[in-house]
């Protein structure tokens, strides 16, 4: 394999990556959509297991990236986007793939411990509070008011550099056959340098998420989960560049 270098471009390109995925899932709508359903029924199943549930979704999520990445590649490439593509994971990088996905949980759950240790609120009982807020009492809401913005402001600060170390690993393992740890540095490294468009991207699918998620019966979520995944896709072709590539 050619040797990577790390790209930066410019800010616009987060615009660039969100139009490529849209333009990646419009090549097959209905497999995109019907992987989704399906892993999306796979790992409500996984979690609803007593005890072990939350951790192997966690586990499990860097073969999900992974496989919706191989799906885009073939999809660029002119290939049929099928189910098959899911398996990608497990084929090739398993072990790797493993070990991001429990260094994923056990960082997420030092990151919890820790916001409830330093503001004294539980972070994911206020996330799953804050989703009912009819359901509150008036003094469980002003509990949750008075410790809701520190507990997320420290939780979004521990959990920024989390997501960019797992956000493109998978793909480093997948395709360029990285061990996880310098995968994992990686993608950490590639986003701090590359925040710029990352940012506009982020805000771009944001603002998508925010629709998505008011279309009634998941429908919304069927079309842009894949949607952020195959412009991750993108992202990751456009800032992880052969190095012949670049030069030539």
């Amino acid at each position: 394999m050619l040797p990577l270098t790390i790209s930066r471009p410019p800010a616009i390109a987060g615009l660039a990556w969100v139009k490529e995925g849209w333009r990646l899932f419009k090549l097959a709508p209905i497999p995109w959509t019907g992987m989704t359903a399906l892993v999306f029924l796979v790992l409500m199943a996984l979690g609803m297991l007593p005890l072990a549930g939350g951790f192997l979704v966690h586990v499990l999520s860097p073969f999900v990236v992974a496989g919706f990445l191989a799906a885009s590649r073939g999809g660029s490439q002119g290939e049929p986007v099928t189910f098959v593509f899911l398996g990608a994971g497990w084929r090739e990088g398993r072990n790797a793939l493993l070990v991001i996905g429990v260094a994923y949980m056990l960082a997420a759950l030092l990151i919890f411990n820790l916001v409830g240790f330093l503001t004294g609120g539980d972070l994911e009982a206020l996330l799953r509070q804050a989703q009912m807020p009819a359901a509150l009492t008036p003094e469980e809401a002003e509990r949750v008011v008075a410790t809701a913005l520190p507990a997320l402001s420290l939780g979004t600060l521990l959990f920024a550099p989390l997501l960019m170390a797992t956000w493109f690993s998978p793909g480093l393992v997948l395709f360029e056959r990285f061990p996880p740890g310098r995968a994992l540095w990686w993608s950490l490294w590639a986003c701090a340098v590359n925040w710029r468009p990352i940012l506009y991207y982020s805000l771009i699918l944001g603002l998508a998420g925010v629709v998505a998620v008011l279309i009634p019966f998941g429908l919304g979520l069927l079309v842009f989960v894949p949607w952020t995944l195959t412009s991750t896709y993108a992202a990751y072709r456009d800032i992880f560049v052969p190095v012949e590539a670049e030069a030539s």
